[in-house]
């Protein structure tokens, strides 16, 4: 099998080609890095020890704080393009009542929680390079979410690695 040398430089001009910053290439260097080594890096199951329990929520005595919303950011993911499904875009655009998709039925669901607490609750999507634009035009309808970088944030893109013999 080919070395990490020899094999890198292919992946650095691909990134670079899509457009991935600097800090995106330097992570996928040093797990490629660690995938060539042949590292053991997977724990196996029989070191996994199951949660015996967890304490009952209502016995917690959490109190109510809905001033805390404020500092607290509703995340979604919605990175799935649906292509296993015949689809070319974000899963999450898939009506599933009349007129409304599972986005419409998230952005609803913000509005309902900033309306019972009477704050500006914020929300992000963590978009895919192939759902963020047809999910922010999905999404213009709704402007109290917010646009652009302030409702979405991207992931990066990685390449595929090749497991016969760790090529692009």
């Amino acid at each position: 099998m080919a070395s990490m040398d020899t094999l890198w430089p292919a992946y650095q001009e691909k990134m670079e080609k899509e457009g991935c910053n600097a800090a995106a290439i330097a992570a996928f260097k040093y797990n490629y890095g660690v995938l060539v080594s042949g590292a053991d890096v997977m724990i196996p199951e029989t070191r996994l020890d199951p949660v015996e329990s967890l304490p009952d929520y209502d016995k917690l005595g959490v109190t109510s704080d809905p001033t805390l919303l404020k500092e607290t950011v509703v995340l979604k993911l919605n990175g799935g393009l649906g292509t296993g499904m015949g689809l070319d875009k974000a899963k999450s655009l898939l009506e599933v009542s009349t007129g409304n998709s599972f986005l419409d039925l998230i952005a609803k669901q913000v509005a309902s929680m900033k309306e019972e607490f009477k704050t500006d609750l914020n929300f992000m999507l963590m978009n895919s390079f192939a759902t963020s634009e047809d999910t922010l035009k999905a999404l213009a309808k709704y402007p109290y979410l917010g646009t652009g970088s302030d409702l979405e944030f991207v992931q990066n893109k990685a390449p595929k690695v090749t497991a016969s013999d760790m090529t692009p």
